[in-house]
């Protein structure tokens, strides 16, 4: 795809029509599905200003807006609604929606009834104690959302990854002897703290520690509170973690997820699922899923966000993502923030985070198009079977 045809695409998903497709003919005949994404640099990573691109590919339409925040939990942004109610919950409360997606991330909020003052010791107190758990931060913004969309609004919750502990040993060494030879060549303070937290592993120093990492033992670990030092539980990033969440956000919202209105978008499931064919060879030159880690935490540029992306697709449409066309995804230059710029779009691309683009070939798009619809159609938490497609005005299967 050339980078003017690229730009005409993307601007050409800006624009409101109507694109019914197969068998839900008629019940997709909107303008187009409008979402709304809460999360941080996560999230991010999916990259939301190419969401409408791939679903374009695919005969859909979509119109996105997002609120990120670096390093965001939930309650941050519901945060936001109390200290600027004209922002983003403005635009929630007030804008045609269709659904929301939302990004839990961290262990200081912990899972429920987590009533304080303050989330961190360097933070303004709130004016009255208030529950910042995830799933009564969640439940706001839901809650929020659906006062103007009670009978149509989907809510999307989108799951954060494991990250590699070693990583983040391996770089404080580094940064450890950065600073010393930094300072040795007399460098001025703000320099040499700018260095430090600019500098990312190489893909060379990653390698082994990306060998080590065991995928599945994090991700299927048990989630552990701590309700002494919330920071201090463990395993949040897990599917002990956000599965329990999905529990309580059934429960408490059982008419969505009666009518398929509520759904998890399962990335960890799907890593797990690719980590098992990537370890068997499926892949080859892609040894496990931490091949797809930029920095232990973050993913890179190419396959892996498209991984994410593509998992978006699948349970939001509810089809399989072998008609999307990944090309958006499989160039570097795409990412940079002139080029986002330049497609008219307001979003962000934290570059760091990038790293060396993984390439996306038929063969491996094959593989991750697959294992994603595999793994949405028989999960307990999206509410998919294969045989059922879901429709954008009704949330109901079509036949």
């Amino acid at each position: 795809m050339t980078a003017s045809r690229l730009i005409k695409l993307i601007l050409a998903t800006a624009v409101l029509g109507s694109a019914p497709h197969g068998e839900c003919r008629a019940a997709e005949a909107q303008a187009s599905f409008k979402v709304f994404y809460f999360g941080n640099s996560f999230l991010e990573n999916s990259v939301p200003w190419f969401h409408p691109i791939l679903a374009k590919s695919a005969g859909h339409e979509m119109k996105v807006q997002t609120q990120l925040g670096p390093g965001w939990q939930i309650w941050m942004h519901v945060d936001t609604f109390h200290k600027n109610p004209d922002g983003a919950r403005k635009s929630l409360a007030e804008g045609d929606w269709d659904a929301v997606v939302i990004q839990h991330f961290g262990t200081h909020p912990l899972l429920k009834n987590n009533v304080r003052k303050s989330v961190f010791h360097n933070q303004e107190p709130f004016p009255e104690p208030r529950d910042v758990s995830d799933l009564a931060s969640a439940s706001a913004i839901i809650d929020t959302f659906l006062s103007r969309h009670p009978d149509r609004g989907r809510v999307f919750i989108y799951n954060s990854w494991p990250g590699i502990p070693e990583v983040g040993d391996f770089m404080r060494r580094v940064r450890e002897e950065t600073e010393k030879s930094l300072k040795a060549k007399g460098l001025p303070r703000e320099e040499v703290l700018k260095q430090i937290k600019e500098r990312k592993p190489t893909l060379e120093e990653m390698l082994p520690i990306m060998r080590r990492f065991d995928y599945a033992a994090a991700w299927l670990a048990k989630y552990e509170r701590n309700d002494e030092v919330p920071w201090m539980s463990k395993n949040a990033h897990s599917r002990d973690y956000v599965w329990k969440l999905m529990d309580e956000l059934k429960a408490k919202y059982p008419k969505l997820w009666e009518q398929k209105r509520l759904a998890l978008i399962p990335n960890g499931d799907v890593f797990l699922a690719l980590d098992a064919k990537l370890r068997a060879g499926k892949m080859p030159g892609v040894e496990n899923v931490a091949f797809f880690s930029r920095d232990g935490g973050h993913v890179r540029a190419g396959l892996p966000r498209y991984t994410l992306a593509a998992t978006c697709f699948a349970v939001m449409f509810g089809r399989h993502p072998q008609a999307l066309d990944y090309a958006v995804y499989n160039k570097l230059e795409n990412y940079s923030n002139e080029r986002l710029r330049e497609m008219r779009v307001v979003g962000y691309i934290h570059q760091p985070d990038l790293g060396e683009l993984l390439e996306i070939t038929p063969e491996r798009a094959k593989l991750v198009n697959d294992t994603i619809w595999e793994v949405v159609t028989g999960h307990p938490h999206t509410g998919l079977k294969d045989d059922m497609v879901i429709s954008r005005r009704h949330s109901q299967p079509c036949g």
